[in-house]
């Protein structure tokens, strides 16, 4: 039954304003949304009962190493493991690997610095790729430093994974160069900034394997930030300098840090790609037989590049973040070769940056190369393609880290423990204490009111919340422990956002005033949750996948910092602000803006565009107050029958800056380990 407006429970200013604006367009929807907050606002105080009692019973709970799994979900698990091939537990390790291959370019960039007489072509007009015996198609950017001043090109040239082997064009039967590949890097005006060779991976790394052949690398320098360029790969034959290989001009754009530039910046946030999944080839058979691409994974990365520029009001993104588990097996090359082929067409102009999963630690496996991995936690496979940021705060290159870009301090981990890894992640360990300090001299910062990012967002591979296989509201494994390793960090220094993947379902929840953005659902195989134990969970879900189908890819909007805006920026930022508003008008609002489900948000969403002053009043009152100091969260869906340039949006949230001095020093006293999910 429904309740009268002087009943109505814990409504906001905000929905009170919109129920306000949609009782204007149509009073059938104004009830049902109604309806719909204040079932909402009574399950929160529900949980707000089942936290108190949950607090007071963990007050002297200890948590065992390890605990059996609970006989109640048994059959459930065990039908999930059987039908996808998902493991119960996770694989016994040897307490001992092999040294991780050194970080590629720290102590190498000689090596990337080009005499002016090697400079083959300097007319830097676009030429027709078809005259040419290969156009490289596995082309990605990576960050190497926390200044935006160098930019990593890698190319991996395939040598029978998926395509013809053309390895032969740049390497000779001893492995020696027999090209020359050049980096040509322009600025806006197409005047020349640089020119850098590429390198073959040989002349950085030692490895006998032949699959190490595969991967190019090349660095530019002395790039600006916030600026867009222009850059081109040209590789010619030492012996004529015949032009054999290359690609068109692609733009990117580098990054800032507040102290370069004071603007917003998007982010898009993907997880479990799982590259070469159901490939089904076997180590050694390989150049006699073609494995299978991940057609998902094709799909979501065509659908990100091609409405980028609509869900980012024409900015682009500034970095493109995964959380772990890029392969579906990290030691084969074959796996990378589907990766970048599948992601290029976003990586090619957005800088990856990743934190590591478990799928990402395999070095070999038995059989076919979708088993779970080898009997060490080796991940020197993983270190050959992919490249983190270093920093100069205690982080291991690859593992953990931290960096600034725009308004957001950024902190990737590596939350595999010593089940999946080989890192330790327990209370007072090497990466706890490294966490640690890093959130304590953010908020520091921050309460001081020095120019420093206002959010903090951590990447991590764990299901730390989520209601999926491995999180499943319980949980004894590893995720568990990360669980209650990290949260009372997590909660005293106030991070803004936590980004998981492991679990292949999309679920959106919020504990202690932290968003948590569950989303595993991009290459691997879209997994059922246990709904039963939903309504258990005592931290907040605000969204949560229903339909296995759905692929969902998200949009993130950061703000930027207005605490030391210049009048040039504050300019700058209202005009972007009215292109904002422009394009709204001009977009269907149900693509922006979530309102119920999805049928609901369809009919909304066309009630308002048919309305134009009601849509107009929508977003100046709703949306554009939000930019100034929100992130904004837009989730979007793809499914089978999916047009890569329309976005139908399926989650989307509003996080408010937390406000500084909120989150002091002696405010809330750590106890690690700290159970947090029943």
């Amino acid at each position: 039954m429904a309740k009268n407006e002087n009943t109505t429970i814990d409504i906001t200013p905000d929905e009170k304003l919109i129920l306000k604006l949609l009782n204007e367009v149509s009073k059938k929807y104004h009830n049902q949304i109604k309806l719909r907050l204040e079932a909402k606002k009574k399950q929160m105080h529900k949980k707000q009962k089942l936290r108190e009692k949950f607090f007071e019973k963990q007050k002297d709970r200890k948590i065992p190493r390890r605990q059996q799994i609970r006989l109640l979900l048994f059959p459930a698990m065990l039908s999930q493991a059987i039908i996808q091939g998902i493991p119960l537990r996770e694989p016994k390790r040897k307490e001992k690997s092999r040294e991780e291959i050194r970080p590629l370019l720290f102590e190498v960039e000689n090596k990337f610095l080009i005499k002016k007489d090697l400079i083959i072509n300097q007319q830097y007009v676009e030429f027709s790729l078809d005259i040419l015996e290969y156009v490289p198609d596995k082309v990605y950017l990576q960050r190497i430093d926390t200044d935006n001043s160098k930019m990593l090109v890698k190319m991996f040239v395939d040598w029978g994974y998926l395509d013809e082997n053309l390895l032969h064009l740049f390497l000779n039967s001893k492995k020696e160069e027999i090209a020359i590949c050049q980096i040509v890097v322009l600025d806006e005006a197409r005047s020349l900034v640089g020119v850098y060779p590429l390198r073959h991976i040989s002349k950085l790394i030692r490895d006998r394997r032949e699959s190490a052949n595969s991967l190019f690398i090349g660095q530019i320098t002395n790039l600006k930030p916030n600026t867009v360029y222009k850059y081109r790969i040209e590789c010619y034959q030492k012996v004529d300098k015949k032009l054999f290989a290359g690609t068109k001009f692609t733009t990117f754009r580098t990054s800032f840090n507040l102290s370069q530039k004071n603007k917003p910046l998007f982010l898009t946030v993907s997880s479990d790609l799982h590259a070469g999944r159901k490939s089904g080839f076997m180590r050694g058979k390989v150049q006699r037989k073609i494995i299978k691409g991940n057609d998902d994974l094709g799909k979501v990365f065509s659908s990100i590049a091609a409405t980028e520029k609509l869900v980012t009001f024409d900015e682009g993104y500034s970095l493109a973040i995964a959380t772990g588990d890029l392969t579906e097996n990290a030691s084969y090359s074959e796996y990378w070769a589907d990766l970048f082929k599948r992601c290029s067409v976003l990586w090619g102009h957005v800088p990856l940056l990743t934190s590591i999963g478990n799928h990402d630690y395999y070095c070999g496996g038995k059989r076919k190369g979708r088993a779970l991995g080898g009997s060490e936690e080796d991940c020197r496979y993983w270190h050959k393609y992919i490249t983190n940021p270093i920093s100069k705060n205690g982080c291991l290159p690859g593992h953990w880290f931290s960096i600034d870009q725009g308004n957001v301090h950024a902190i990737f981990l590596d939350s595999n423990g010593l089940s999946w890894g080989k890192y330790k992640l327990e209370c007072n360990s090497e990466q706890w204490h490294w966490l640690l300090n890093d959130l304590r001299q953010w908020r520091e910062r921050v309460n001081k009111g020095e120019k420093v990012p206002q959010f903090c967002f951590v990447f991590m591979h764990s299901a730390i919340m989520s209601l999926g296989f491995w999180g499943r509201g319980f949980n004894r494994g590893n995720d568990e422990r990360v669980q209650t390793f990290l949260t009372p960090l997590f909660r005293k220094y106030g991070v803004d956002m936590v980004f998981c993947g492991h679990d292949h379902i999309y679920q959106r929840s919020n504990w202690m005033g932290t968003t948590y953005l569950q989303n595993g659902r991009y290459g691997g195989n879209t997994r059922r949750y246990f709904v039963w134990k939903k309504a258990k969970a005592v931290y907040d879900i605000e969204r949560i996948s229903e339909l296995r189908s759905t692929r969902i890819y998200t949009t993130i909007f950061v703000p930027l910092n207005l605490q030391e805006i210049s009048p040039i920026e504050e300019k700058e930022f209202e005009q972007f602000k009215m292109k904002v508003k422009d394009e709204l008008m001009t977009q269907p609002l149900a693509s922006n803006f979530f309102f119920g489900s999805r049928r609901i948000n369809q009919n909304i969403g066309e009630l308002f565009d048919r309305n134009k002053s009601a849509k107009e009043k929508f977003i100046n009152e709703i949306i554009m107050p939000k930019l100034d100091d929100h992130v904004w969260l837009r989730s979007y869906a793809v499914e089978g029958n999916y047009k890569p340039i329309i976005q139908e949006i399926y989650d989307m949230a509003f996080i408010k800056a937390k406000i500084p001095g909120e989150y002091i020093e002696d405010k809330y006293e750590i106890v690690c380990p700290e159970k947090l999910v029943d």
